[in-house]
This record gives structure tokens, sequence and C-alpha cells, in this order.
């Protein structure tokens, strides 16, 4: 059986509520969750995801012997880095979430912080997609705000998507993992009301990842220290 790990890169105490939602959707599933204990309690800037990334590399010892690792944040903290010092395939939130939502159509992304804009765009530029990138929506909350999964930032959240299908979306892209708090209602309200789908960037990242199992080579880019 396939071993998926899943990383978290922030103090934040997820694992729980990472292993009921995967096992919601994928019950006979085995995959493990490494979380890093001293790293930023959020990651909300590129200072911020510098700092989650030494500290992953700090575990990366508990990550060789699976199949495949999903970084859990949409930031996609230490994904290149990981990449040279891994022999199993390492899958960014961001990075496939935005490939799949490219398949499908011209996506936008919604996302918490002042910063998201800009930050997307430079993602969307660095992974090849900037043209299946329709738009990029921020709503000013923070990410402690997504994980506390009020009526208020779900309507907050909600407003942001259908805006975006107003301005021609073909899919939207939840551009923060903590958006699997309430993703499922999200979803499904979307698609019943607009017949657009809404990705998940956890639950579309482990999807890949436990079925494309498929290293990044050992030459070239990823050629190591």
């Amino acid at each position: 059986m396939v071993e998926v790990i899943i990383v978290d890169p922030v103090k934040e105490e997820v694992e729980k509520s990472v292993r009921e939602y995967i096992r919601k959707y994928y019950p006979q599933d085995s995959f493990s969750v490494v979380s890093i204990e001293n790293g930023p309690e959020t990651i909300e800037s590129f200072t911020s995801k510098t700092e989650a990334c030494c500290e992953i590399l700090k575990n990366v010892d508990k990550m060789k012997n699976g199949d495949a690792v999903v970084i859990n944040c949409f930031a996609d903290p230490c994904l290149f880095e990981l990449r040279e010092n891994l022999d199993i395939p390492v899958f960014g939130a961001a990075e496939t979430t935005m490939h799949m939502a490219s398949l499908l159509g011209e996506f936008s992304v919604i996302g918490p912080g002042d910063n998201m804009i800009s930050w997307v765009r430079i993602q969307a530029r660095e992974y090849g997609v900037f043209e299946k990138l329709l738009s990029v929506k921020k709503v000013l909350i923070s990410v402690k705000d997504i994980l506390g999964a009020s009526e208020k930032v779900y309507k907050t959240t909600k407003k942001a998507a259908i805006e975006a299908i107003d301005e021609g979306a073909d899919v939207i892209v939840l551009g923060c993992t903590g958006f699997s708090m309430f993703a499922e209602r999200l979803k499904d309200e979307i698609w019943n009301e607009y017949r657009i789908p809404v990705l998940e960037p956890l639950l579309t990242t482990y999807s890949v990842a436990r079925s494309f199992l498929v290293s990044h080579g050992r030459r070239g880019l990823f050629a190591g220290k």
C-alpha cells in the first residue's frame, strides 16, 4: 500500500483534523503526518516561509521511508529543497492544485492576506500556469481566522468565490489548506448554485500524490546538494 507523508510546516496543532479530513475521503489509506514543532505559527510572509523550511529540513529523515510527500501549505515551503534531499516525489499544495485547475479551465485563487495577489501571481509564473490564472481574490482575514471556521469567514470566502465566477472563472482554487475546515460545504454550495468546481489544495494534492508516484529527476534542477 502507498504511504503518503503529509508535512505540516507550522506550530498550529492540526494533525488530528488533517487525519480526520483525509480519512473521510480515503478511509482505507495508510498515511502519516509529520508535524514541525518549532515552525512558525502560520505562513503568511516570505520570512515565515523560510523559517518553516529551515525546520522542515531538520525533519527530513522522517520522510525518507514514505512513497510520497505532501506539503500541507499553499505557500509550498521547502518544495524544491525537499526534492533535492529525497528520492521520493514531493508535491506542493499550490503547485499541484494550480496544475489540476489548469486542466479544467481558467482558474481564480482565493486566499488570505494583503500580499496574496502578488504572491500567487509569482507562484503561477514559477509553476508555468500563469496564462490560466484568471484572477486572485484576497480575503482580509488571517490563517488563524480560517482555521476558526466561523460563519463570517465562510461568508467572506463564498462572496469572493462568487465574484470570481461572475468574472469568468471556470474553477475556484482555495489558496490556503486551512480552508479544509469548511471546504466541503463551500464545494457543495458553489457546485449546486453555479456548477463550478472548487479545489481544496490539501485534498487535491493528496489525491494526486497517492496515485502519481513518479519521482523528480536526480539530475538537472534537483541534482542535489
